[in-house]
């Protein structure tokens, strides 16, 4: 019983680390300086343990030690109970006062307890089994053994068990309902039977009270607009939440991954974000009659189902299944007979596609920004075999006026690839420097120029509020090639060499703060 029980901890010691990582991603986001504060806490966490269950042994009896070794996992499972409902109000307060302090503060809130008690069993059960071995390790190399590898099973059991299919709140309520039967099978009796019974019927309550996750909830924001959560789809590429905002003829629907808006609807159907109208206006303007389309990244589904409305052949690669099953339930998408979708890596198809694409879509995001894979020169140069002679790639990126570090990268791995690319910034108000870039390049630099006489119209999609909100963005249009100023003494980034991680920290984490300044906390929490 006590080896089957550090195997279970081990294995919840890492599962509680990666479903911490993923509670904490819509607040904090995924860059650099955010993962360094959770590693450091749970190996900090991890070291207590060890060394104050190494102390504790001293001068105990067996008795003692099994009722400690018992007492811990179930102390865990009523702490965890308790994380699960402190944490939907104090993760956003921590996240507005740092990102990067509140990332330590929140791991301590969520793991700090449990791993301190969960690796003091190791220790615990060295002592206890000290009298049964003669060996001069007295056993601790067996049990750190069986250790490792339960940690290795909860490794494989949150990415393929509890990620895909459940909340990171019923995740962690069934972590800690099996800590606390632990506790109360091994206890036996006494104050351990005790606290693991009430830590089992909390964390049981807890989760049937909501069975179906964070659905349905509504919360209000600083302009006292409604923001209900109508379907939640937990997925091993982060949490997609379908949110409606607002009310009546000024209701939004969005999609959000991680808490990062990915596009949007108004109540009339049309789509609520300029990118997309922006991406498919360009890409229009330089391929008037496109045949064969790439998108690379699905979305709500918009720029695939406009395209097939003009007859072409579409193609989408999208990682995540269930974006798809998203747009389909709540954004209208229904793919045709001329659209095929593929679920797989965009940097993996591209590799496979054929010189015959008019126009490729990119529009690949994950946690705060695109994926450092995907914005290399072996990418770019991929997606460059895909284009038919006279096609054109558009690309959609965050851009940070403040921290331009990454885009000014990002266009000089385009300009070594493509020779020329175009650059649009999104306007904005000077009081929000952080929005969109849209990034054009073409098989045929020279065709770029044609950019410059595109003229945005309303139509039935593009509302004239949107069409003038595009014009002012076309005045920033810029050609940037290699010799530009822009782009002068900037890293062109590579497979073998990409710093991308380390220059975009600062402007991802300034696109999380913007993020959790706008949305409610308990649209963010999972």
């Amino acid at each position: 019983m006590a080896r089957a029980t550090i195997v279970i901890t081990g294995a919840a010691i890492l599962c509680l680390q990666l479903i911490a990582s993923r509670i904490m991603t819509p607040f904090f986001g995924v860059s650099l300086l955010i993962w360094t504060g959770i590693l450091s806490v749970t190996l900090s966490c991890l070291a207590l343990g060890y060394y104050y269950g190494g102390v504790f042994c001293r001068g105990r009896s067996a008795g003692e030690l099994r009722g400690a070794f018992y007492l811990g996992p179930a102390l865990s499972g009523a702490w965890l109970v308790a994380a699960v409902l402190l944490y939907p109000v104090c993760l956003g307060p921590l996240a507005e006062m740092s990102l990067v302090g509140g990332a330590f503060l929140a791991s301590v809130l969520l793991l700090a307890v449990p791993l301190v008690l969960l690796s003091a069993l190791n220790p615990l059960l060295v002592a206890l089994e000290r009298p049964l071995h003669g060996e001069a390790d007295a056993g601790a190399g067996r049990v750190f053994f069986i250790s490792t590898v339960g940690s290795v099973a909860g490794v494989l059991v949150a990415a393929f068990g509890l990620i895909p299919y459940l909340s990171g709140r019923h995740s962690i309520l069934l972590i800690a309902a099996i800590l606390c039967l632990l506790g109360a099978v091994g206890g036996r009796g006494g104050r351990v039977l005790a606290v693991a019974l009430g830590g089992l019927a909390a964390a049981l309550a807890l989760g049937l009270l909501d069975p179906a996750g964070r659905s349905g909830r509504t919360a209000r924001d600083g302009e006292n607009r409604p923001w209900t959560t109508i379907a939640t789809y937990p997925s091993a590429f982060g949490v997609l939440k379908v949110v409606e905002v607002g009310e009546g003829a000024g209701m939004l629907r969005v999609l959000f991954n991680d808490g990062l808006a990915q596009n949007g609807f108004h109540a009339d159907g049309r789509p609520a974000l300029q990118f997309t109208h922006f991406l498919e206006a360009g890409a229009i303007h330089l391929v008037p009659s496109p045949r064969k389309i790439l998108v690379l990244g699905l979305g709500a589904g918009v720029i695939p189902a406009a395209f097939e409305a003009r007859g072409a052949a579409v193609e989408v690669v999208e990682i995540n299944r269930r974006a798809f099953e998203a747009a389909r339930d709540h954004f209208n998408y229904r793919p045709g007979p001329g659209t095929r979708l593929v679920f797989a890596d965009a940097r993996t198809q591209v590799r496979r596609c054929g010189p015959d694409h008019d126009i490729v879509f990119v529009d690949l995001f994950s946690g705060d920004g695109i994926p450092e894979h995907l914005l290399t020169r072996e990418f770019f140069a991929d997606v460059r075999r895909c284009l038919a002679k006279g096609g054109v790639v558009a690309i959609n990126s965050f851009l940070d006026a403040a921290h331009m570090e990454p885009t000014r990268a990002v266009l000089a791995t385009l300009a070594d690839v493509f020779g020329r690319v175009a650059f649009v910034e999104q306007a904005h108000p000077p009081s929000r420097p952080i929005t969109n870039g849209f990034l054009f390049a073409a098989r045929e630099p020279g065709r770029l120029d044609h950019l410059a006489a595109m003229r945005v119209e309303a139509t039935d999609r593009i509302s004239p509020h949107m069409a003038e909100q595009m014009a002012a963005s076309l005045k920033s249009l810029r050609i940037v090639d290699a010799a530009s100023p822009l782009v002068a003494g900037a890293p062109t980034l590579s497979d073998d060499d990409n710093p991308l991680a380390a220059l975009a920290a600062s402007a991802q984490m300034a696109y999380r703060r913007g993020a959790v300044s706008t949305v409610p906390d308990p649209i963010l929490a999972d």
